[in-house]
């Protein structure tokens, strides 16, 4: 959970926005187990997933999630049931900035096609306290170690940080035996791990079954300079002991950690561990302590942050949907209803390097489904006055791949739908031009220190209505950023400047919208 602007007071936290909702007249229903009358939701917050607002606003992001109104920020608890996979998020239900941390939940069969469901975990009050709920993590109770499982379900468990203004933070649980649909706070939204007296502000737990321990693991961000997260253990998701701690500077807030697979070889696993900004280092976990083996690397950049992975993805896969933090308030920028939003879900995978192990990142196959037309052109030399799109149609939503070779060229130009990218062949870097938090159009380096391998550099845009991810040599460095797209180029094309560059293969992949009968039109 990113704090904006620092901690907030709770009268902070629940004062309404000038372009706040109305308050509702009834709050979100009180949940089943409370136990104690000292417990109740806050009131003023609605726990409605606005079924009344649709997708069809022009400039709304046409396959990357957004909550159809107000702010979202952090992906939270992504887990997958065995059915539908889980989004929840960091959510302000009263207006399009930050504040009043809710969870929203959606679902999804393919981890594209998403349908907003109502608010999940509120912000409540506990013994005196008024908090609010930061992020966290879910997983499913497979073998009812919680011990509430009803019927066949599998019961949904959620751990979130309780952020109240006093004395500190904490840990705290709810389960839901219906799906998601119902949640009950575990011991009236009390602890389950208190604050572990370091920080404040400590949070984000992510919770995980280890197969081979047979216990629950938590791993906790618990101090900020120096960085500090502890490994906790459990065999009933009630009882916590610490076991290990992780001693990083780079390490802060929101957590991760999964096995992966090196080469793809099923008989050499790793464990991967980062954080918000996708610090990162790989090594060993016995199921109480991480060994790293690999020393700190960085992935992601530009408006990437606070990613998480889904808990329990079939097929063994690690994917990771991340926060695009940052840009205007598309609300007050755009007269949009929503403000921020997810970056594309992401397969995250481990390789040998000649400099060690490292993580690469790559759009997910389910990409494929919204292929709406393909062209493909090979071998083209971009001479003077050569533009590589100048016979396609009108382009919108991207999924563009290219191999090129730089050739005397100074710099190779792709002018795209809503904003500029340009390799500078000197400086070997992608810049594009974004866009800040006040709207304005800024030249921003989007990958740098691309040099050409064999003579060739490859790399691929998803262009979506507000956003730019870019992904150089199959996913070894990656990049998320928004541009303003009233100030985009006149003109699509893709051409050298200086000299003479070579396409080697360039496939340009048109998208269909995933919001598909949920209020969308397409811009044709």
């Amino acid at each position: 959970m990113k704090h904006i602007s620092g901690i907030l007071s709770i009268a902070a936290l629940t004062t309404l926005s000038a372009t706040a909702d109305p308050v509702p007249a009834v709050a979100a229903a009180k949940p089943a187990e409370t136990g104690s009358q000292e417990f109740r939701l806050t009131p003023g917050f609605s726990a409605s997933g606005y079924p009344g607002v649709g997708y069809d606003q022009p400039l709304r992001p046409q396959f990357h999630f957004t909550s159809r109104k107000n702010w979202h920020n952090d992906p939270n608890g992504m887990v997958f049931d065995g059915e539908m996979y889980h989004l929840f998020f960091q959510h302000n239900p009263n207006g399009p900035a930050w504040g009043n941390m809710t969870w929203g939940h959606a679902v999804s069969t393919d981890m594209m096609h998403w349908q907003q469901l109502d608010h999940a975990l509120m912000p409540y009050e506990i013994e005196g306290r008024t908090g609010t709920i930061f992020s966290g993590t879910a997983v499913v109770d497979h073998n009812n170690s919680l011990g509430v499982q009803a019927g066949q379900r599998k019961t949904l468990v959620a751990f979130f940080t309780y952020a109240n203004e006093q004395p500190n933070f904490y840990q705290a649980m709810a389960y839901s035996t219906d799906s998601g649909t119902k949640w009950n706070y575990h011991n009236d939204g009390r602890a389950v791990v208190p604050n572990q007296g370091l920080d404040k502000g400590e949070r984000d737990p992510k919770v995980f079954w280890h197969e081979p321990s047979q216990h629950w693991v938590m791993v906790l961000w618990v101090q900020h300079k120096p960085g500090k997260v502890r490994f906790f253990t459990s065999k009933n998701l009630k009882d916590w002991t610490a076991t290990s701690d992780f001693d990083r500077d780079w390490a802060y807030e929101c957590m991760d950690l999964f096995f992966a697979r090196v080469d793809g070889d099923a008989n050499k696993t790793k464990c991967v561990i980062y954080d918000a900004s996708f610090d990162y280092e790989i090594g060993t976990f016995d199921g109480k302590s991480f060994t790293s083996e690999t020393g700190p690397q960085k992935q992601g950049g530009g408006n990437f942050y606070a990613a998480q992975s889904f808990n329990n993805a079939p097929g063994g896969r690690t994917v990771q949907i991340g926060w695009m933090s940052g840009g205007p308030n598309s609300a007050t920028q755009y007269g949009l209803p929503f403000n921020q939003q997810m970056a594309f879900p992401c397969d995250l995978t481990v390789h040998s390097t000649k400099d060690g192990l490292r993580l690469r990142v790559w759009p997910i196959k389910e990409i494929d489904s919204l292929l709406r037309d393909m062209k493909l052109i090979e071998n083209m030399i971009l001479a003077d006055g050569v533009n590589a799109l100048a016979n396609l149609p009108k382009l919108d939503l991207l999924d563009l791949v290219i191999d090129f070779e730089p050739g005397t060229a100074a710099q190779i130009v792709f002018d795209l739908p809503g904003t500029t990218v340009s390799y500078d062949v000197a400086k070997e870097a992608f810049i594009h031009r974004g866009v800040e938090n006040d709207g304005k159009a800024k030249d921003m380096t989007t990958l740098d220190k691309i040099a050409p391998q064999n003579g060739r550099i490859s790399v691929r845009f998803l262009v979506d209505r507000l956003s730019l991810e870019t992904y150089a040599f199959g996913g070894e460095r990656f990049s998320a950023h928004y541009f303003n797209p009233t100030l985009g180029p006149v003109q699509q094309s893709i051409h050298a400047v200086g000299g003479e560059a070579k396409i080697v293969k360039l496939t340009v992949r048109q998208l269909k919208s995933v919001w598909a009968g949920k209020g969308m039109k397409a811009k044709e």
